[in-house]
């Protein structure tokens, strides 16, 4: 299945990748995302115990991408990217979807060592944490991101690699708010 990519001017001169709810909803279905899939394999269970903790990961898993729209929308469309090798790529004439993913990697691969670093000192600290009530936030978000920008970084590398991109011209951007789900919301989050 082919993801449609659409190259979003931004006000501060940068460009950032944007596809449709839809879109990104059809490809991961099609995804063998193994984290995705060991949450359905849990909630399909017949024990009920099982199933009742499949789908309470995966509500916290849903909570977790909302939340990570908002911290980076561009992120999820990168880890949709790393789902599929075939891509129509909707932008301004003269833009350049490599120049856009290698910045996008550089940025992620950033964040994956700080990410890193966190999660390793998070894990010496265990033994000091692991008393404290509750969940444990300072070790499940560090990790969580950890995961999170590896992905990208994977969805990045598979754009730059692709073979299969087909490459259009971008209508108008107000025009695209208009006929476009989620690109309101997406630019607002982006500025």
């Amino acid at each position: 299945m082919k993801l449609e990519l659409y190259i979003i001017p931004l006000r501060n001169g940068r460009h950032a990748l944007f596809s449709t709810p839809e879109s990104m909803a059809a490809v991961e279905v099609e995804s063998t995302d193994r984290v995705r899939q060991f949450f359905e394999w849990f909630a399909k269970r017949r024990n009920r115990l099982a199933a009742w903790i499949g789908r309470g990961i995966r509500s916290i898993h849903d909570y977790y991408r909302i939340l990570e729209d908002k911290i980076d929308p561009v992120e999820r469309v990168l880890k949709a990217m790393a789902a599929t090798e075939q891509f129509v790529v909707y932008g301004p004439a003269g833009t350049d979807l490599r120049h856009v993913l290698y910045r996008q990697r550089w940025k992620h691969i950033f964040w994956f060592s700080i990410d890193f670093v966190l999660t390793g000192i998070v894990i010496l600290f265990t033994p000091v944490l692991a008393p404290i009530p509750g969940p444990n936030i300072f070790f499940y978000y560090p990790f969580l991101r950890l995961l999170s920008h590896y992905r990208a970084i994977l969805g990045a590398t598979s754009g730059l690699r692709s073979k299969d991109v087909e490459f259009k011209d971008l209508p108008e951007l107000r025009c695209l708010e208009d006929n476009l789900s989620g690109l309101s919301t997406f630019l607002e989050r982006m500025e």
